[in-house]
């Protein structure tokens, strides 16, 4: 396992279970290495007869291919298509009996998020197209204009500067002619999420109409509207009717028979947290619907959400499962130690009943028209996922197809085992170590660690192509689940709150020394990395202990006081620290890992990249300059073109580069091997 065999890797995305439940469509993401881009195509497989393998095939050939949406009858796909990489996408539709895609809608600025009417006569979709600037007369200036900014968060990693003036709103399409017309407009607030009602009549949609959310109590919110779907002329939603309404986001949703709709949500209280759960609601009754019933309340399950993965597939799109089942109940996925089950909840009994194992992650699915199959994109420690159908009736799993078969077959990776040990407060923590391929226990190996993001998100059984070359390098590779991280309940997960960070790297610190006590691990040569709020943390473990002979810190935090001012989010409401940092000075400097740099004495790489606006680059830069004052080993390496995503969706070509220097770093420092170009 190498850091080129990244290249070879393909992703499977988006499942999409047609309506009788026998084909599902997806999308299949591959790496054009000569173009140095990634391909997305339209792929189907059709579930076949007993005793059968599956045969998957391809069903476009455009490169920028995604989205797959089927009509009603079975007959029809819609989907998405770039024509080039700076092109806009627009929707387009795909005959299954035969013949070539139609181009639907022509709008500048494009489509996207479709999704079919019931009688399978009109889409609904979204565009930032504003009819009244994006004419045949408007000429793009040479030079891009100033912007003015009069808002909080006016850029956002991965997407770029917020255009007020080409917000996401919705629109209709005629299948027939093509003819399109918006139903929602205006520079002030978006939507997202378009869906006709079951009776055609109206169009849902998810918006946050809060004029200053940044400042908002709970700090997410939004509601589900509706409005008609043959409004003759576009609304700015100020007239629109108000479907759900809670005080909390409202996210994925679908609507079942009688007017029910199942969401992915949660009523947030009005003091914020650093992290709450989000959970399965039904909402009945008439409308406006402002109180559901909390299928999931008192689980302590998080509801939708997914576990970390360096190979969830980039570009590929996709939701987790969620609809009503033939038999009353509601499928659906969640989060608990590590792992991501497919469940159903019986909304007659009350009770959850989960329907895969712990030892595979579900990254995206859908639920058949009638309720009776679920289509899956199943990941786990041993390929980044696969398409399965997963049979309500038979409770009964198919894998019918792994693109990744040849490439991750038998004998190709070496082992991956879980670990526990419990912390001085009797908080028991989880962790996983990668042992190189063949290697017995009989000799200790050097020690890299890895700390997630977040801090609220979690490692699990998840696919991580870095820790694997990590580990067939000669290494013993350690992740952990610490103290903040998501599957293990609220209060778990929200013990970070104004402590971030404290003394959550003593809970990946004690699970070293299990390692250590076992006799796995030579204790002189132990490194630390971790990206995001994972930079953070090793920025704050080399300050307050000398125990790692290398670190590397990417993508980090390292002053929360620029931090604050500088990142793509507006850090306002009190939920990491209770105010600005001229109002907590002290408690945004202690918090700070640039405070403690005099403590520092391990030799430190610094990955960051140039256009990263969540962690933004100074972040990076204050550790390096840092330390070079101080005349201590520190080298750092910049990705021009890449943002916070790098390690998950950057370029290819780049993605291989970032984990070379991985793995260099650590060859220098661990395994004594020469690395002149660091000048070490």
């Amino acid at each position: 396992m190498l850091e080129e065999d990244l290249l070879r890797f393909r992703w499977v995305a988006d499942p999409r279970i047609s309506p009788d439940g026998l084909r599902i469509a997806f999308t299949l993401v591959s790496v054009d290495i000569e173009a140095d881009e990634y391909r997305t195509h339209l792929w189907l497989v059709e579930v076949p007869p007993s005793g059968q393998s599956a045969v998957p095939r391809q069903l476009t050939f455009g490169g920028r291919d995604s989205q797959p949406r089927w009509s009603p009858d079975g007959r029809t796909l819609a989907f998405v298509r770039k024509a080039d990489a700076e092109g806009d996408a627009q929707i387009h539709l795909l005959p299954l009996d035969g013949g070539e895609p139609r181009r639907l809608t022509t709008l500048k600025k494009g489509a996207g998020s479709p999704a079919w009417s019931p009688d399978g006569t009109r889409i609904v979709f979204t565009s930032g197209h504003n009819p009244k600037l994006d004419t045949a007369e408007a000429k793009k200036p040479k030079h891009e204009p100033s912007r003015i900014v009069k808002r909080p968060e006016w850029r956002w990693n991965n997407e770029g500067f917020h255009d007020w003036d080409h917000l996401d709103h919705v629109w209709v399409v005629d299948v027939a002619s093509g003819a399109t017309r918006a139903l929602t407009c205006g520079d002030r607030f978006r939507e997202s999420a378009p869906r006709f009602s079951r009776d055609g009549r109206f169009v849902f949609y998810a918006t946050d109409r809060r004029e200053q959310p940044w400042f908002g109590k709970p700090s997410e919110d939004n509601d589900l509207r509706a409005i008609p779907a043959d409004l003759a002329s576009p609304t700015d939603g100020g007239d629109a009717l108000v479907v759900a309404d809670i005080a909390g986001p409202i996210g994925q949703y679908v609507e079942g028979e009688g007017g029910h709709i199942v969401a992915i949500g949660g009523v947030r209280p009005e003091q914020p947290n650093s992290y709450d759960l989000a959970d399965l609601l039904l909402f009945e009754g008439t409308w406006p619907m402002r109180s559901p019933r909390v299928l999931t309340q008192g689980s302590d399950l998080d509801v939708g959400q997914s576990i970390n993965s360096d190979q969830h597939a980039p570009r590929g799109g996709g939701e987790p499962p969620l609809g009503f089942t033939a038999d009353g109940g509601v499928i659906f996925s969640y989060i608990w130690k590590g792992s991501a089950p497919l469940a159903r909840y019986d909304l007659a009994k009350g009770t959850i009943d989960v329907l895969t194992d712990a030892d595979h992650e579900v990254a995206a699915g859908s639920v058949s028209a009638d309720g009776r199959r679920v289509a899956l994109t199943l990941g786990s420690l041993g390929t980044p996922g696969e398409i399965c159908l997963y049979d309500l009736e038979s409770r009964t799993l198919t894998k019918l197809f792994d693109p990744n078969a040849a490439l991750l077959g038998d004998g190709v990776l070496g082992e991956v085992e879980a670990l526990e040990w419990t912390m001085p407060d009797g908080v028991a923590i989880q962790g996983w170590v990668v042992k190189p391929k063949g290697w017995d226990g009989s000799k200790r190996l050097p020690l890299v660690v890895e700390i997630h993001g977040g801090p609220h998100t979690a490692y699990g059984v998840g696919f991580f192509h870095e820790f694997r070359v990590l580990a067939e390098a000669g290494n013993l590779v350690l992740y952990t689940n610490p103290h903040g991280s998501t599957s293990y309940g609220h209060e778990f997960g929200n013990r970070l709150q104004y402590h971030m960070p404290s003394t959550e790297h003593e809970d990946v610190l004690a699970g070293v020394d299990l390692l250590i006590a076992r006799g796995w691990v030579d204790e002189s040569r132990m490194g630390v990395t971790g990206g995001s709020y994972g930079g953070l943390l090793t920025n704050w473990i080399i300050a307050h202990s000398h125990r790692f002979k290398a670190a590397l810190t990417q993508r980090c935090v390292a002053d929360w006081g620029n931090m604050w001012s500088s990142c793509d989010f507006a850090m306002f409401s009190p939920f990491w620290f209770r105010g600005a940092p001229w109002e907590h000075a002290e408690d945004f400097a202690q918090r700070s890992p640039v405070t403690w740099i005099e403590k520092i004495e391990t030799p430190l790489m610094v990955i960051h990249s140039e256009d990263d606006w969540r962690t933004p680059i100074a972040q990076g830069e204050a550790m390096f300059r840092g330390l070079l004052y101080r005349r201590k080993p520190v080298v750092m390496v910049r990705f021009p073109g890449e943002n916070h995503e790098l390690s998950r969706s950057g370029m290819p070509s780049r993605r291989v580069q970032n984990q070379q220097h991985i793995r260099r770093w650590f060859d220098h420092w661990l395994h004594d091997k020469p690395a002149p170009e660091y000048g070490v």
